[in-house]
């Protein structure tokens, strides 16, 4: 099955695309005709926002945003090993033999993300696609852009920027209702805080309500969402050109950024690469070739663990850390009043980052893996224990084995902590160090707040009597 990027009816004269119209067997993402099958739209601090993207430098992030809604409709249940798909894109853009030159390029950065194979056949556009119009337009006077989730990191690097002088435009996902409203509610914060200096620009790709669309689309049927980050810096991109802004951030405690898989079972994109150093670096070349970006594109926390983020928070940012949002699916549980489940990965490293800074409670999460961990069931112990085991290992390896693991994902070059972060360095001590200190710390506060039952069973009992 093709999977087309529909650009209007007489925008590509192609006879391929043009036979995609007439034909019914490809499947055409549809976000530009009266009758979409897909919506997209921009807000600029709630309101419409036209953001006068034209050319190459609007085809980077509708790319992004066909790869986005394309791998939710492939399913990985069946590909030959239940995981790695073959997806197939055909492509209409303003500079097709551009795209053609550095469709490898492509392809290997969206292996690098995702886990799959992507394949994509490029058409030249006759003219360009309709766009949608609005009395508002992207603002000006702004020096840095930054990616906004609603999460700790994207706050704390967000409030880092503000501190050092920078004027930021925020820009954020509407993948999910709890985090794009947390995004609204932090971005208002920071706000106040630092009067005219920000702004949130917020961005919505989803799948049409519509009834009766044009083009059918086929059910969505992956919810993994790994190119998603491939979407959100796409989109990063697009708004620093026209805004002809040469900085753009993307923080990412670098602990989750490496995320070194917890078990073998994880190894690959099974553990996911959204802002890994390797991918970063491959997305960066990719946004210089295709769009002739010549900024620069950082992750401030390239070698950060969320705890070494928040020792030492200022008290005055305690109730706005609070208000941040990390569970994996933070909607799982609004029946009972909280947005973090509290025994997926992402809500135990916030707990232990927390606790750093004085402010864990466990009454904010629907199951407190600490306190309650001898009641859980084995699925939502899974994550604890996985890092329970990690850590352990990790405080037990040499420097040669911690260099091995952090670049157990895929190789990237030692100084990547000078190219994509803020730390000068030739080699993975940056990183070894990270991962050590932060298993050491895991591991000391694991045997303070867990009982003695499931210290025997994550096993760090002999670890809190050496503590002791």
């Amino acid at each position: 099955m093709n999977i087309i990027r529909y650009v209007g009816s007489t925008q590509c004269n192609d006879r391929m695309y043009q036979q995609a119209l007439r034909d019914g067997d490809s499947l055409l993402v549809d976000w530009v005709s009266s009758e979409p099958n897909a919506t997209v739209s921009f807000t600029l601090d709630g309101k419409p926002l036209a953001p006068d993207l034209t050319g190459t430098w609007l085809d980077f992030p509708d790319i992004g945003t066909l790869v986005y809604l394309a791998d939710e409709m492939v399913n990985r249940s069946q590909a030959n090993d239940y995981w790695t798909r073959t997806i197939r894109c055909i492509v209409p853009v303003t500079d097709a033999s551009r795209w053609e030159q550095n469709g490898g390029l492509l392809s290997r950065t969206l292996e690098l993300v995702s886990g799959d194979i992507w394949q994509f056949d490029w058409l030249q556009m006759s003219a360009p696609r309709p766009l949608a119009r609005h009395r508002q337009h992207l603002p000006s006077g702004f020096d840095a852009v930054c990616l906004f989730s609603g999460g700790t990191d994207s706050l704390l690097g967000a409030i880092r920027l503000l501190q050092d002088g920078k004027k930021l435009i925020l820009v954020g996902h509407q993948a999910e209702g709890q985090t794009a409203s947390a995004q609204k509610e932090l971005a208002e914060s920071l706000q106040s805080m630092f009067p005219g200096r920000t702004c949130l620009l917020q961005y919505r790709a989803s799948r049409s309500t519509r009834e009766t669309p044009r083009f059918d689309l086929s059910p969505k049927v992956e919810r993994s969402h790994r190119p998603r980050s491939f979407l959100f810096l796409t989109l990063g991109i697009g708004i620093a050109l026209q805004c002809g802004i040469g900085q753009l951030y993307m923080p990412e405690n670098g602990l989750m950024a490496l995320n070194i898989p917890l078990q073998k079972s994880r190894i690959g994109s099974l553990s996911t690469r959204t802002a890994h150093p390797a991918y970063m670096l491959s997305f960066a070349d990719l946004a210089q070739r295709i769009t002739g970006f010549g900024g620069s594109i950082r992750n401030t926390f390239l070698t950060q663990s969320k705890t070494d983020m928040l020792r030492g928070l200022d008290p005055s940012l305690q109730q706005l850390v609070l208000r941040s949002i990390s569970c994996s699916r933070p909607s799982r549980f609004n029946d009972r009043g909280v947005h973090h489940c509290g025994y997926c990965v992402p809500c135990i490293h916030r707990r232990i980052a927390l606790m750093e800074a004085g402010i864990d409670s466990g009454g904010d999460y629907a199951f407190d893996v600490f306190s309650d961990f001898d009641s859980l069931d084995a699925r939502r112990r899974q994550d604890i224990s996985a890092l329970a085991t990690f850590a352990s290992r990790v405080v037990g390896a040499s420097e040669t084995q911690l260099q091995t693991l952090i670049l157990s994902h895929v190789h990237f070059p030692p100084n990547a902590s000078s190219l994509i972060g803020n730390v000068q360095a030739t080699d993975y001590r940056p990183w070894t160090h990270m991962v050590r200190t932060w298993a050491d710390d895991f591991l000391a506060k694991l045997s303070m707040v867990t009982s003695a039952t499931a210290r025997r069973s994550l096993g760090v009992i002999s670890r809190r009597r050496r503590l002791s």
